[in-house]
């Protein structure tokens, strides 16, 4: 199988780039990547429309079919190679690793988008009102996960690594690029650290350029 990944440094396809790093290091099954700078428009390009009308990322071409949408795809990818662990093997437990990663999908990451593209849900007057609401929510749904990492368990979802871990650290990056400190939630910063040492996440990091400690 050709897998091809569609993606923009520092966003949310980091958690299925993560995923496919998983698959090359469980199955020697590599993959290609293609980088989508979305500050210069490369989404909105003739070729790229014509993979994802959208103009989003992240895609995964897998031989001849796109998928969209990060739960998809590395559901996708958990289905398709389960030796990876992408999720866990049981079902409950995989469930509430889908629960998390929903919320993260849903919740905290539209969430964000307010506080870097609050032009999108407001007029001119009105824009750093939304950005300074968004700010202030996105930093509760911070405390939330600074409280699962409070327990001392090795992750988010238990004792595995899951894709709600592998957003968890963009959330802890993209709290430092909106100057939020970083150092307000040292479980979770602390928590950040130690997974960004691992060497399948280390590997994507390194490759897509970017640091964990974004505020400083």
């Amino acid at each position: 199988m050709n897998l091809h990944l569609y993606f923009c440094p520092g966003t949310c396809s980091f958690v299925p780039h993560v995923s496919l790093e998983l698959v090359k290091q469980a199955y020697g099954h590599d993959f290609k990547s293609t980088l989508i700078n979305l500050s210069k428009g490369e989404q909105f390009t003739p070729e790229y429309q014509q993979i994802n009308a959208k103009g989003q990322v992240p895609v995964l071409v897998a031989d001849n079919n796109s998928l969209t949408q990060v739960v998809a795809i590395v559901s996708y990818l958990h289905e398709q190679f389960p030796k990876a662990n992408i999720f866990p093997a049981d079902s409950l437990q995989k469930a509430h690793a889908l629960s998390m990663l929903a919320w993260m999908n849903n919740t905290v990451h539209p969430t964000f988008t307010r506080v870097f593209r609050p032009e999108r849900f407001s007029d001119e007057a009105s824009k750093d009102a939304v950005k300074a609401v968004a700010i202030e929510t996105f930093k509760t749904y911070l405390a939330d996960i600074e409280a699962i990492c409070s327990k001392g368990q090795a992750f988010i979802c238990g004792d595995q690594l899951t894709p709600a871990d592998i957003y968890a650290i963009a959330f802890m990056r993209w709290a430092g690029l909106a100057k939020i400190d970083q150092k307000s939630y040292p479980h979770y910063l602390q928590y950040a650290e130690r997974l960004s040492e691992m060497p399948t996440i280390k590997n994507i990091m390194t490759k897509e350029g970017i640091f964990l400690k974004t505020g400083q």
